[in-house]
């Protein structure tokens, strides 16, 4: 039975939805309920409330808040990847939880997803899903002191992503070896991912490939999940797409502002 967690904000005294997020008790007497990362990794919650399927780590601080005879989760990905800060602290909210957590890679985990995934105590891959891994990247502007600081902060968000992958990895698998991985920005596919991780393989067909705003920062991704759209262009689709949806982010960001000054207006009695 699928329940629903309803987030709420009030404005101008009124309360009203501004979000939701889907979990599924399988037996009111196991405990177990699931949750679902299937969309992109993002910071803010004004973004999750836009496009539904995105999570924000104010979402899962949420979930996990209002769990409590549900000790178990199983985790489900089909994940782009994302923000790789809210990515980290969804992924130690979700290794503080206490409860056992199952991990199913269904179609894709990519990116930030792929060390999200890693919070959890079992993990599984379908076969013919797919997991990448790469070097963290920003955008800087600036002097020169303001362009090392920022690869002196990428260079500590890429030490916390491998201290995350050497966790799980094969005995044998070395630092550098994954940190080569990464800087290829490599794809694993079922069979490859048991070669350095110790993951398990399911014997079920992968979901259907996954939309993603970040596809377009991608540089090695696999022909198979291109050939999956059914068009040859892909890219410049999902960049044409991903225009559009900026353009749609940025309107609804205003709106948000907007209504937020006008809250505030009316709280102060302007």
């Amino acid at each position: 039975m699928k329940k629903r967690f309803n987030f709420t904000k009030q404005n101008r005294g009124k309360t009203e939805n501004v979000g939701y997020l889907d979990f599924e008790a399988k037996d009111e007497d196991e405990g177990r309920c699931s949750l679902y990362f299937y969309g992109d990794i993002v910071s803010e919650q004004w973004i999750s409330d836009w496009d539904e399927e995105s999570k924000c780590p104010a979402d899962i601080a949420d979930f996990l808040n209002q769990l409590d005879k549900y000790e178990d989760i199983d985790i489900f990905f089909n994940s782009g990847g994302g923000d790789v800060f809210a990515g980290l602290a969804i992924y130690n909210q979700l290794k503080r939880y206490s409860g056992h957590k199952v991990g199913y890679v269904d179609g894709m985990a990519a990116s930030i997803a792929s060390v999200i995934m890693f919070a959890c105590d079992e993990l599984h891959f379908s076969t013919g899903a797919q997991a990448m891994i790469h070097k963290p990247s920003c955008m800087a502007f600036g002097n020169a002191d303001d362009l090392q600081d920022a690869i002196n902060q990428l260079d500590l968000c890429e030490d916390s992503i491998v201290d995350v992958y050497m966790q799980h990895t094969l005995k044998g698998i070395t630092r550098d070896e994954i940190k080569d991985l990464m800087r290829q920005e490599t794809w694993f596919n079922a069979e490859k991912m048991q070669q350095y991780f110790d993951v398990q393989i399911e014997q079920k067909a992968a979901v259907a490939a996954c939309a993603s705003d970040y596809f377009a920062k991608y540089i090695n991704i696999p022909k198979s999940l291109v050939n999956k759209s059914g068009t040859k262009d892909i890219v410049n689709a999902v960049i044409k797409e991903l225009e559009n949806r900026d353009a749609e982010k940025e309107k609804q960001r205003i709106e948000v502002e907007k209504d937020k000054i006008l809250s505030d207006l009316y709280e102060y009695g302007t």
